[in-house]
């Protein structure tokens, strides 16, 4: 059941907990070590959810089907052709993204409150990730002209720039929206109240 932050700003003891081979912030509050979902959110830095994977597609073979059928009536100087290179680049670069985001991606993560913000430190394995995607993207670039730069997932939001948080008190999950990326912080049965304490208190909208 998830619940709207309200203005009330309850006060916290606040600690830090250690999580060792990460680098957090000199001003940290609170982390600890965490998993997140493989199908999170585009805005989550993950794939994307299922439904939504399905629906893309679903209409990546739609737009085959339809390319091949209109070859079969009109034959290939018809837009039969288009349609067909369109669908397939389409669902290769679906397969490949999804193996990037849910397949390689490591899902262990740290998550951390400080004074100044909140954010999630990815494990090394991702920074390598990151970085290696990254290197062949501008290879890529050089060679074609075409593509962009691949943004490594490094989230982190100060608490100015906070404009929705969201509580799902049953799974333990704070969810926290406005910065660049939104962090879903998946708490512990330990430290959740003490997260959504210093959420509330730090991050009122």
């Amino acid at each position: 059941m998830k619940s709207k932050a309200t203005s009330s700003r309850p006060q916290s003891g606040r600690s830090t907990d250690s999580n060792k081979g990460t680098k957090k912030p000199r001003d940290v509050l609170l982390s600890w070590p965490g998993t997140l979902s493989r199908f999170d959110r585009l805005r989550e830095g993950g794939p994307g959810r299922p439904f939504s994977l399905a629906i893309m597609l679903f209409l990546g073979l739609v737009s085959g089907y339809w390319g091949a059928d209109i070859i079969d009536n009109r034959g290939i100087d018809s837009a039969g052709p288009v349609l067909v290179f369109l669908s397939g680049a389409w669902l290769l670069f679906l397969i490949v993204w999804v193996l990037i985001k849910a397949g390689l991606r490591d899902i262990e993560v740290a998550f951390y409150l400080s004074e100044n913000g909140v954010g999630i430190i990815p494990s090394p394995r991702q920074k390598r990730l990151d970085r290696n995607i990254g290197i062949l993207s501008r290879i890529l670039f050089l060679l074609t002209l075409k593509g962009g730069q691949w943004s490594a997932w490094q989230p982190y939001s100060p608490w100015k720039s906070v404009r929705g948080i969201e509580i799902n008190k049953q799974a333990r999950e704070i969810l926290i929206s406005g910065g660049s990326w939104d962090i879903r912080l998946v708490c512990t049965r330990d430290n959740f109240t003490q997260a959504l304490e210093l959420v509330m208190e730090k991050g009122v909208v």
